[in-house]
C-alpha cells in the first residue's frame, strides 16, 4: 500500500465527515448506499471495499435468482421454526422483485425458466414430495403464489418443478447498480482495506493510515465480518463454480438444484454449462475465507457431471473460480445495531441475490 504525506489540496478530499460510510461494496452494501442517497440526495455517502471489484460473493456467485428448494426447506426445519422460515422466504421473494424493479431485467440478463430439483435417491424424493403441500402453503403465505412446487420428471430423473425461479448475470447486476450509485453522487474507494473500526466514535482507519469519520456506518462485509467484529457468529463458506466451453446438444439448459441446495447447475449463454457447490462434500475445509480451488471438490463435481448428469463426451471447463459466502447458525440474515449510528447487515447464507437489496433497503429504514 502506498503511503505518502498529504498535500494542502488533499484536505478537501480527506478532512471531511460523511453522513454515511458503507464498508463492503457488494450487492448489500451498494444497495444501502443507493437507497440512502435516493432518500437523502444532499448527504455525503462513501462506500469502501478492499478489492478492485467487490470480492466476496456478489460477482462470484452462480447467478441463481431463487428462494429455496424443497430439500433445503426440509433441512431448514431441523434448525429453525416454521414462522421464521416463512418470513425468510418472504424476504427472498420480495428481494428478487425489488432487485428486478430497481435494476431492470434487461440490464441484468434476467430470465425466468423456472427450476427443478432433481433426485437420485427415491427415499429422499418421497419425503420431499410428501411435504409439498406444506411448502406450497409457505409460498402462498409468503408471496401469494399458488402451486409453486410440483412433482414431475426431468431428463430421466424424478424431480420437483419450482415455478417463478430465475437466473441472471451477477457481473451486469453489480455494474448496473454501481452506475446508478455513481449517477446519484455516491463516492467509492476501491482497494481500501479497513484496518480498525471504532464503533463508539464512528471512525474508520484504513491500512494506508487514512482515517475517516461518519455520522452513520453500515458494515456489509458478509463472510468477512469477523475480521472487524470478532463476536459476530457468521461462518464463511467457500463455493467452487465452473463454466464450460459451449456444449453441443446440452440438455441441462434450465436452472437446477440438488441435495438441499448444496449443488446447483444451469445453462448459460450459447450452450455453456455452469456447475457449482458440493461444499458439503468437504465442509470443514470449505469453512474458510481463503479463495482457491479444493481439488477434492472439483474432482467430485467432475464425476457428478459425467456420471450423474451425463454431459456429452468431450466437454471442457472454460473458467473456474471460488466465492466466499457467509452463514449464520440458522441461515437467517443479521440486521442489527452495533452501537449508535452503526449497523451490521450480513450473514446472507448463500441467498445474497435474493436478500441483498431488500436488506440494504431495510438497513436504510433503520438508519432514518
Amino acid at each position: 500500500m502506498i503511503k505518502a504525506e498529504r498535500s494542502f489540496w488533499e484536505k478537501v478530499l480527506y478532512d471531511q465527515k460523511y453522513d454515511l460510510i458503507v464498508i463492503g461494496a457488494g450487492l448489500t452494501g451498494q444497495s444501502v448506499s443507493y437507497f440512502f442517497k435516493k432518500k437523502h440526495p444532499n448527504k455525503k455517502v462513501l462506500v469502501l471495499d478492499r478489492g478492485f471489484f467487490p470480492i466476496g460473493a456478489s460477482t462470484r456467485n452462480a447467478g441463481f435468482a431463487c428462494f429455496g428448494s424443497p430439500t433445503e426447506h426440509m433441512a431448514d426445519l431441523k434448525i429453525e421454526e416454521e414462522s421464521r422460515i416463512i418470513d425468510r422466504i418472504r424476504k427472498r421473494f420480495d428481494g428478487l422483485q425489488l432487485l428486478r424493479y430497481t435494476l431492470g431485467d434487461d440490464n441484468i440478463d434476467y430470465r425466468e425458466p423456472g427450476a427443478y430439483e432433481i433426485f437420485t435417491d427415491v427415499g429422499i424424493y418421497d419425503k420431499a414430495a410428501e411435504q409439498l403441500p406444506i411448502f406450497n402453503r409457505w409460498l402462498k403465505e409468503a408471496a401469494g403464489v399458488d402451486n409453486v412446487y410440483q412433482k414431475t420428471t426431468h431428463n430421466g430423473f424424478k424431480a420437483i418443478g419450482i415455478k417463478h425461479e430465475g437466473c441472471l448475470h451477477p457481473g451486469k447486476m453489480m455494474r448496473t447498480l454501481y452506475r446508478k450509485n455513481m449517477r446519484l453522487g455516491v463516492e467509492f474507494r476501491w482497494q481500501a482495506k479497513v484496518e480498525k473500526l471504532d464503533t463508539a466514535s464512528r471512525s474508520i482507519l484504513l491500512d494506508n493510515g487514512i482515517e475517516l469519520h461518519s455520522e452513520n456506518i453500515v458494515i456489509a462485509t458478509n463472510s468477512f465480518t469477523s475480521k472487524l467484529l470478532s463476536d459476530i457468529e457468521i461462518k464463511p463458506g467457500r463455493g467452487f463454480v465452473f463454466v464450460t466451453k459451449p456444449i453441443f446438444d446440452l440438455k441441462w439448459t434450465g436452472t437446477y438444484h440438488f441435495d438441499a441446495g448444496y449443488y446447483y447447475f444451469r445453462g448459460v449463454d450459447n450452450n455453456r454449462f455452469l456447475l457449482g457447490g458440493a461444499r458439503s462434500y468437504d465442509i470443514d475445509v470449505e469453512t474458510t475465507t481463503e479463495f482457491g480451488t479444493n481439488e477434492r471438490i472439483k474432482n467430485h463435481l467432475l464425476k457428478f457431471a459425467n456420471s450423474v448428469l451425463k454431459l456429452p463426451a468431450g466437454w471442457e471447463i472454460d473458467t473456474e473460480w471460488s466465492g466466499i459466502m457467509g452463514f449464520t447458525p440458522t441461515k437467517s440474515p443479521i440486521l442489527k445495531s452495533i452501537s449508535d449510528g452503526v449497523l451490521l447487515v450480513a450473514g446472507l447464507s448463500g441467498m445474497g441475490i435474493a436478500l441483498g437489496m431488500q436488506l440494504g433497503k431495510e438497513a436504510v429504514e433503520e438508519l432514518t
